[in-house]
């Protein structure tokens, strides 16, 4: 028996090792994603995305608008034009992101209590640097209608505490809890690399066993596992556990440490979500060959689901403004379940109790694909690859 076993290990490293393709998807892709996505939002948000000005009025309450649009963080106002045409070609040809547009009546009608105009316009064809010109073209056009109306009753004679009291009179306070900084890369990163992570599990899982249906190795994978299913699966997905949890707690590293996310529970409760989670990852895909013995298909329902997870389990969309029928369908992905345990735990750091469930819910997993292993048995003894 011990001698089985070892075979069967040994068959499973050697396959691993001799396909240039393992390496690439369980090493250079995570881990390259990551240090990718991590460094790129290291600053929190896009910013100083290089946009234009049109100024046709050139008045002083212009120009103190163009000197409050350079002191925002989100643009840069890099080139200046004489016209809306050589703005709009400049967009065209991607010289800037978008460009404000300050028309020549502007402070004529906003001296004279007329409703003057202001038009900013954004190339929403690159959606992170134009979500952020929006902010900042959006946030200075209602500042410039304040300080217009401002000048307006200074002018008439009212006092400048009355002013501010009729310009604003509830003064609110924003509070963002754990993650005060607003800073994109802790809630955009957090979830993505983990769901990039769950869905190469998903991949290479079922491209392991799918080859051997496709090579026609299947019956020689069962012998060398002495006809056991159980060992066989083991021996083969082992060693990807291995390293696809060594992958996944080098990202956390970077995550909690290098780039200082907020970890606001015992760093453990984090590293044991993660083993759970590719452990899940590797029973859901077993699963889905056990019930769809093709390879093609196998591949093809585990690459939808993960693409879909980034979605449905609240990653990119929150799940309150979901369909009602398409929220529950992020129940059925394991990385849903790690977001869960993530928000509560690394987030918002409560107590273990509350997350519970979710630990749960990874570990029944495990459980899942014994119900089908016989099957995965005959198609195995007895192949029937469909092309």
């Amino acid at each position: 028996m011990f001698r089985i076993i070892v075979n069967s290990v040994f068959r499973g490293w050697k396959q691993m090792i001799r396909r240039p393709i393992y390496i690439c998807m369980m090493l250079i892709v995570p881990l390259v994603s990551a240090w990718f996505f991590f460094d790129l939002m290291e600053d929190g948000v896009v910013k100083r995305t290089p946009v234009g000005l049109v100024d046709l009025d050139k008045s002083d309450l212009s120009r103190n608008l163009t000197r409050n649009l350079s002191a925002f963080p989100q643009v840069s106002i890099d080139k200046t034009y004489g016209n809306y045409q050589e703005a709009i070609d400049a967009v065209q040809r991607g010289e800037v992101f978008g460009f404000f547009f300050i028309p020549s009546d502007f402070s004529t009608k906003a001296l004279s209590n007329h409703k003057p105009t202001l038009s900013f316009y954004i190339n929403y064809s690159y959606f992170a640097s134009a979500s952020m010109q929006f902010k900042g073209f959006k946030t200075l056009s209602v500042l410039a209608n304040g300080g217009i109306v401002s000048s307006v009753l200074t002018t008439a004679g009212m006092p400048k505490e009355m002013v501010s009291a009729t310009l604003q009179p509830i003064v609110t306070h924003v509070h963002a809890l754990n993650n005060p900084w607003q800073n994109y890369n802790y809630y955009l990163s957090s979830s993505f690399v983990p769901c990039l992570l769950a869905l190469l599990v998903l991949l290479v899982t079922v491209f392991s066993i799918g080859m051997e249906w496709h090579a026609g190795t299947s019956r020689n994978w069962m012998r060398t596992a002495g006809n056991s299913i159980a060992l066989a699966t083991f021996t083969k997905l082992f060693p990807h556990t291995f390293i696809f949890t060594a992958v996944g707690l080098w990202i956390q590293y970077l995550m909690y440490c290098v780039y200082g996310f907020p970890l606001n529970c015992n760093p453990w409760n984090m590293i044991i979500a993660m083993f759970l989670l590719v452990i899940a990852c590797q029973s859901f895909a077993l699963f889905i060959c056990c019930l769809v013995p093709n390879f093609r298909y196998d591949s093809t329902i585990c690459s939808l689901l993960g693409m879909l997870s980034f979605s449905f389990c609240g990653f990119s969309l929150p799940e309150e403004t979901m369909y009602s029928w398409i929220s529950p369908i992020g129940y059925l992905m394991p990385i849903k379940y790690y977001f869960k345990i993530s928000i509560d735990q690394a987030l918002n750091g409560i107590d273990l109790y509350y997350s519970g469930i979710y630990y749960v819910a990874l570990i029944l997993y495990c459980f899942l694909p014994l119900t089908m292993l016989w099957k995965l048995k005959k198609n195995c003894l007895d192949p029937f690859y469909i092309p």
